[in-house]
């Protein structure tokens, strides 16, 4: 139904096209993870001063479970670079 234009020879290699579909599928995962280390550092310890402010009204005892939450934020952020790195 179609025809071959370019002349009837083997369709022309790329560079990276032999690259299977799956190995470009992680490459391009592992990539987006390493973009969103920054975001981590921002975000854990964030949503650990939020979760802490939370608990420390409802306990009355502001600061310190806050700062246990950014604390711990700081920590889960670490520990998602480790696991990139590896």
């Amino acid at each position: 139904m179609t025809q071959n234009l370019s002349g009837g020879g083997p369709a022309p290699k790329y560079p990276g096209s032999e690259e299977k579909s799956e190995d470009r599928f992680r490459s391009r995962i592992k990539a987006l993870r390493a973009a969103s280390v920054g975001w981590n550092f921002v975000t854990a310890p964030l949503v650990g001063a939020g979760l802490g402010y939370g608990i420390d009204t409802l306990l009355g005892t502001y600061p310190w479970i806050m700062v246990v939450g950014i604390i711990l934020g700081f920590i889960s952020a670490f520990i998602e670079v480790m696991k990139l790195a590896r």
